[in-house]
């Protein structure tokens, strides 16, 4: 992937100046400038992505869940589109046009142990989860190889996930989540539903891997409900 450097003008440079200085103030992370040299190593962190998404005004980098928050209620009042940087899933490139936000979740890397259970950013590498539960004298049954904890929906010991939808409201999901919909949606399509900004894990091991949901060829129509519900001006892209 290449990113050129290239001048703003007109309204494109007001936008980007809007975005860098609105966004400054609500979120921890750095608000970077699209068409930089910082962007574009953020950019190239995310190997899915193929391309910089078109008509973006800046490049979020989340610390937690309330910079996702932040992030996401900003693009719903300005009518701005927000593409995740997961390495792990690609988002669907946007044909609508909008001025668009990058958000990386790289910084996302937070773990401490509460009450037995491990809280771990998506961010975060599965050996700093080891080494964060060894200092506590436990373990922690995780992947062998070396991704980070956005891979965890296959991790053994999962107990639940925090899930930010389009419409920054921030969902606890477990297997006893009241929205079953929401919960079963996560299992089939994480990327489908929302942001996953953290992971919960046994902090011995225990407890079985959360296994995903195939969905049937029939339940598309499910998923765009959930997108109408959960995000209804369409920031994050999803169907609707």
């Amino acid at each position: 992937m290449t990113i050129s450097p290239r001048p703003h003008r007109g309204d494109a440079a007001g936008r980007v100046a809007r975005a860098a200085l609105e966004l400054g103030e609500l979120v921890h992370g750095p608000v970077l400038a699209p068409h930089t040299a910082d962007a574009a190593v953020e950019l190239l962190r995310t190997v899915s992505l193929g391309r910089p998404p078109s008509h973006l005004v800046a490049v979020v980098g989340a610390t937690g869940t309330a910079d996702v928050v932040h992030t996401l209620a900003w693009a719903n009042a300005h009518d701005v589109e927000v593409v995740v940087l997961d390495p792990h899933t690609a988002q669907p490139p946007s044909r609508s046009g909008r001025p668009t936000v990058a958000l990386s979740l790289a910084r996302a890397d937070r773990v401490v142990v509460r009450d037995g259970l491990v809280h771990a950013g998506v961010g975060a590498s599965w050996a700093q989860v080891r080494r964060v539960v060894a200092g506590g004298g436990g373990t922690v049954r995780v992947p062998r190889r070396g991704d980070t904890v956005a891979d965890a929906p296959g991790a053994g010991g999962l107990r639940g996930v925090t899930l930010v939808t389009g419409d920054a409201v921030v969902h606890e999901l477990a297997g006893a989540h009241p929205d079953p919909e929401l919960w079963w949606a996560f299992r089939c399509r994480p990327e489908a539903v929302g942001v996953v900004t953290e992971v919960v894990l046994d902090a011995d091991g225990a407890g079985p891997a959360l296994l995903a949901a195939d969905p049937a060829d029939t339940d598309e129509a499910r998923f765009t409900a959930l997108a109408r519900r959960h995000d209804p001006a369409g920031v994050l892209g999803l169907p609707a």
